[in-house]
């Protein structure tokens, strides 16, 4: 079996909490929210045809290239360079559909080429299952998560305990605004390039949302006075939320958080998802 190649999709970062769940669904799957396959869909041949498809770009510098155009969340998974269909991506805007299609190959054909194409992207015929998928950190500057982005420097990679924590809160203080920077800050703290240790959620739910949030609070608070005064009166207003609801804190901070996220409907954000050149 050939070698497996890492390859990087770009997304909206609204996008990565479904994606994290359902993984990467094909255009085809999503038919029935974004409306007939376009003429791209239309042109692919074989297995590809009728968008069955899920693309991606091979160097993750590519992918960075298009995060105004597509967004800044990233998603890594691994194919088999035998069974994915490749072509440089300018030729889109060079070629119509139906002669991109016939200018692609697969993309072990390609790395065996002295010199691989720098925007090279990468189709495969099916969608991503969730657990092959790796979320990436999103690919935010400083100037994105603006008075946001001293606490996501502190804590996204040197706690990553306290970060979950205060992901939660921020997300619940984002009050389903999903292209606002609280929500990014969010994202960035959620996820990292470094996978997180299978027993990081767990020690969460142990150590009780809560109170972990609060510590966190307590120890990064000064590092980004404005943020934290925002995440302060969410903890403030989940735990009145709870009192009023007869339940845990602990137990009210997830159950805010998955309500906000239940507003991420599943047309707009996969539409989001396979926006522009679907990657």
């Amino acid at each position: 079996m050939a070698e497996r190649v890492t390859v990087h999709h770009i997304t909206s970062p609204r996008c990565l909490p479904l994606i994290e769940e359902e993984g990467l669904r094909t255009r085809a799957e999503l038919s029935s929210e974004l409306g007939a396959l376009d003429a791209l869909d239309a042109a692919a041949r074989g297995k590809f045809a009728h968008g069955k498809r899920v693309s991606a770009f091979l160097s993750e510098e590519a992918a960075a290239a298009h995060v105004s155009e597509l967004g800044a969340g990233h998603v890594a998974w691994e194919v088999d360079p035998a069974r994915a269909l490749a072509a440089p991506a300018s030729l889109r805007a060079e070629l119509d559909p139906a002669a991109y299609w016939a200018a692609t190959k697969p993309l072990k054909d390609w790395l065996a080429e002295d010199d691989v194409p720098a925007d090279l992207e990468v189709h495969v015929d099916r969608g991503v299952r969730a657990k092959f998928l790796r979320i990436m950190s999103p690919l935010l500057t400083a100037e994105d998560l603006g008075e946001w982005a001293p606490l996501v420097e502190a804590v996204a990679d040197e706690d990553r305990l306290s970060a979950k924590a205060l992901m939660h809160l921020a997300v619940i203080a984002s009050e389903g605004d999903f292209d606002g920077q609280i929500f990014a800050a969010a994202c960035a703290m959620a996820w990292r390039d470094t996978q997180d240790d299978p027993t990081l959620v767990p020690e969460l739910l142990e150590s009780d949302p809560d109170k972990v949030a609060s510590a966190a609070l307590a120890m990064y608070g000064t590092v980004a006075p404005g943020p934290a005064e925002i995440l302060r009166e969410q903890l403030d207003a989940t735990r009145a939320w709870a009192e009023e609801n007869g339940i845990e804190p602990g137990q009210a901070v997830l159950m805010r958080t998955a309500m906000v996220l239940d507003q991420v409907s599943l047309a707009d954000a996969e539409a989001e998802m396979h926006a522009g050149h679907d990657h």
